[in-house]
């Protein structure tokens, strides 16, 4: 992602903010009800019930064995979403190993007791004092590892490794046909376009330039460098972002490496949604 909306969630001194931890639950559960989330709901009853894992197919029946792990499937779903909510607002999208660490400690010690509970509650052969909760905890905590490391390794979380790669070396900036306008130096890096009536702004890592010329024509001067327009007076270069801040009252502005903010109309929103410049959360800020 081009923005820093892996630090949402905690303030300055990475504590729980609670504001934010209530937007990253509806973020999270919003897929809750999606086509991807019915499909491992379904694979994975099937596979319980035929299959009777930790000895439920010795001690129920099948129609007993598929309300179990019915049961059992949609809260481990439920509290995974919630675990998983509680470390984005707590870690954002640093510390990987400790992000799928602390979820799965979450999900073993609240979905543990709830599988020792069901167990002993609907089997008709084990009684709860047959069970051992510290065993069955264990497992739900090894098996949670499992899930969100997988989740990592197939892109579901970022970021994808836990190993930091080495920063990309720093390409020369492109010459674009508006640079022959400008008076900075012929590779001096273009950060944005800002209509003022019938003039440009242009910001440079040389400084900031204004030229008497419509926005949109600077805008098809910039090839080949990639941008986007985020409002209808400002276009700003990928390269250039390097995060994004909301106000208060929740509108959204893009940082760039110079400095500026540039604000987020909600008519470009999508837009930048859909670019991957800011996701579906700042999204949620910003319609509230």
């Amino acid at each position: 992602m081009l923005i820093n909306a892996y630090e949402m969630g905690t303030d300055k001194g990475g504590t729980l903010n609670w504001s934010d931890l209530r937007l990253h639950f509806v973020d999270t559960f919003s897929l809750l009800f999606s086509s991807v989330t019915f499909y491992v709901w379904t694979a994975t009853l099937g596979f319980a019930v035929l299959a009777g894992p930790f000895g439920s197919y010795d001690t129920m029946s099948w129609p007993i064995r598929t309300a179990y792990w019915a049961a059992v499937i949609t809260a481990a779903i439920l509290v995974g979403f919630a675990a998983r909510a509680t470390m984005r607002a707590l870690l954002g999208g640093r510390h990987p190993a400790l992000f799928d660490l602390g979820a799965s400690f979450l999900v073993g010690i609240a979905l543990g007791p709830l599988i020792w509970f069901l167990r002993g509650w609907m089997d008709p052969i084990l009684a709860h004092e047959d069970l051992n909760p510290i065993k069955i905890t264990l497992n739900s905590f090894l098996i949670a590892c499992g899930v969100f490391v997988v989740r990592r390794q197939i892109g579901a979380e970022a970021p994808t490794s836990y190993w930091s790669r080495p920063a990309p070396k720093p390409e020369t900036p492109a010459q674009t046909r508006l640079h022959r306008r400008l008076s900075c130096p012929p590779f001096a890096e273009i950060h944005r376009l800002s209509a003022n009536n019938h003039y440009v702004e242009v910001a440079t890592s040389d400084g900031i330039e204004t030229l008497r010329l419509r926005l949109v024509d600077a805008i098809e001067e910039m090839e080949p460098v990639a941008g986007i327009c985020t409002h209808r007076s400002h276009w700003v270069a990928f390269a250039a972002i390097s995060g994004t801040e909301r106000e208060s009252g929740g509108k959204i502005f893009l940082l760039l490496k110079n400095g500026d903010r540039v604000p987020v109309s909600r008519k470009y929103r999508p837009n930048l949604e859909a670019a991957g410049v800011i996701d579906s959360l700042d999204a949620v800020f910003q319609a509230r």
